[in-house]
């Protein structure tokens, strides 16, 4: 299965799969005909008539092949082109070509699984009724297809209560089954690499070299396959073998070269390897290819979680490179694109991280304000709390513990799997508050414990939202007088990203407290080098330029 989970969530809450399934069990679908596209005018957030829209065959999003049992050639092209969409998780062109395959064979039990992964990551519900419809079709379908059939049915099983660690095992068991049975089949070895993950809903990323040996012998059966290039980014990127994962992110982007996502991964990864202007280059040939889409297919871009989770990263990027203004307006348009799921919701923190950063306190307040109001607990957990550092840092700590407070209460109603997600804010806001209060021991071990939590959440999107979290900490200790956490902040900073210049920076600003006027030049004139696509008023470089002259 191919399912988000960085800014689009690894799992649907289990109140609506519950709900979902309960409202399955009152009808059944008619047999060769997609009941759920003719009675629902939305599948999740995404208009049915979109995702039914003919689509013609494309170019430059990377080739894949099921032999699937049709007698029309049409219908097999249109099938392998959505099951390549699916590799790169872009949803609603995977639905449109398996709708299109189904154009030209309504009986195309295989089309009818396709559409059962394009829409579990949008509507569970669709995505059982689809699985359905190919299961009403299984008795004149292959021994392999019906395999295919038979794990997404177990896959769905599992995903009801992932507490229920027997299902996940026969979902694995029977993808090693069809393996025995088809040991060589490169469809079976992709699923058995991504269900080495944690999760049911695993779709690739979660990768952490489990998944690797069933990638690599993909690559040895098939070396142009562009879905285990894909994949094998993410697990070497996972576990920081930086080059490794560059060489399959530029392979899978020369396969794709119309695919966002196979630029974004570039991007991904040239960042930890210390290109960091290269990766702001492939951030925005993805948004470049993006709007081109919405433009050309009249699409809103809404509807398409990865753009506004490039603009993240852009955004981020250009705050590395010190181009505040670039980043304020990525940031911006990012913030106001509508969020559709947990994590999307969560995942617009980074417009009011970014405004604590650069120390517009009010600004941030009213942004992280703005996270409250969203249907989304996780938002509404990290807006509390976001909310709470603006509050501290403008010296109004009284209001600041209630929403630390507020966050507390919200988090007893997340799911357990979730609360990991908000534990660093939390504890951070909580460390910073005692130290406010002048409990400098419990305040010190608090912070100190989230700064290890942050070392730890090393994935690609935590890379640089941790990088900036123990920026704003490291001011927040400065703030605090607590020159000694400072110091350790400061090295966390320049472990985490050596070649940043708010790493020499920080360092630097450290060697002046110490006396050492020496090493904090040295480390200045470092920062104001990496720092030479900055704003020219940006309010580092000012302080640099007076302390080396």
């Amino acid at each position: 299965m191919r399912i988000r989970i960085d800014s689009v969530p690894r799992r649907v809450a289990c109140a609506l799969i519950c709900c979902s399934l309960v409202a399955l069990l009152l009808r059944r679908p008619t047999p060769a005909q997609d009941e759920f596209a003719h009675t629902h005018s939305m599948c999740g957030w995404i208009p049915t008539s979109l995702l039914v829209r003919p689509i013609p065959l494309g170019t430059g999003i990377g080739t894949m092949h099921e032999e699937v049992s049709t007698s029309s050639k049409r219908a097999q092209q249109f099938y392998d082109q959505g099951l390549a969409y699916l590799e790169s998780y872009v949803w609603i062109e995977a639905a449109r070509s398996f709708h299109q395959a189904l154009r030209d064979d309504p009986h195309l039990a295989l089309a009818y699984l396709g559409l059962s992964y394009a829409y579990s990551p949008i509507d569970f519900a669709a995505a059982k009724a689809e699985l359905e419809q190919a299961e009403s079709l299984s008795a004149t379908i292959s021994d392999r297809e019906r395999r295919r059939i038979k794990i997404r049915a177990l896959q769905l099983v599992a995903m009801v209560d992932t507490s229920k660690v027997e299902r996940e095992l026969a979902f694995r068991d029977a993808i090693d089954d069809a393996l025995l049975a088809y040991p060589d089949d490169v469809v079976f070895l992709l699923l058995r690499g991504t269900a080495a993950e944690s999760s049911p809903f695993a779709d690739g990323q979660g990768c952490d070299m489990g998944g690797a040996p069933y990638y690599e012998k993909v690559l040895a059966l098939d070396p142009n396959n562009f879905a285990a290039q894909h994949f094998l980014t993410h697990c070497y990127e996972n576990v920081g073998r930086i080059e490794e994962a560059l060489a399959h992110a530029l392979a899978y982007a020369e396969a794709a070269p119309k695919v966002p996502h196979a630029q974004h991964m570039c991007g991904h990864v040239l960042r930890r390897a210390g290109r960091m202007e290269e990766a702001v280059s492939r951030f925005e040939r993805a948004d470049e290819l993006e709007l081109a889409y919405f433009r050309s297919e009249n699409i809103s871009a809404s509807l398409d979680w990865h753009y506004a989770h490039n603009l993240n990263l852009l955004g981020s990027s250009y705050q590395y490179l010190g181009e505040m203004k670039k980043a304020e307006k990525v940031f911006r348009e990012s913030s106001a694109i509508p969020a559709y799921t947990e994590y999307d919701s969560f995942n617009r923190k980074d417009w009011p991280e970014f405004l604590l950063n650069r120390q517009r306190y009010g600004e941030a307040l009213l942004a992280a304000r703005a996270m409250t109001e969203k249907p989304s607990r996780l938002s509404h957990a990290v807006g509390h709390l976001l909310s709470g550092d603006a509050l501290l840092c403008m010296n109004r700590a009284k209001e600041a513990l209630l929403e630390l407070n507020r966050a507390k209460e919200t988090m007893l109603t997340l799911l357990p799997v979730d609360v990991p997600t908000v534990e660093p804010y939390f504890e951070g806001l909580r460390g910073a508050l005692l130290l406010n209060s002048g409990d400098k021991t419990n305040g010190e071990q608090l912070l100190r414990k989230v700064i290890l939590r942050i070392r730890l959440a090393n994935g690609p999107d935590a890379w640089t939202q941790g990088l900036f979290q123990l920026e704003f900490l490291f001011a927040m200790a400065r703030r605090e007088d607590d020159w000694e956490l400072a110091a350790q902040l400061a090295e966390a900073i320049d472990q985490r990203a050596p070649d940043y210049a708010g790493s020499h920076y920080a360092l630097a600003v450290i060697a002046k407290h110490s006396g050492d006027l020496e090493t904090a030049k040295q480390e200045f004139r470092a920062a104001e080098k990496l720092w030479n696509k900055a704003d020219p008023d940006l309010p580092e470089l000012a302080v640099i330029r007076r302390e080396i002259n």
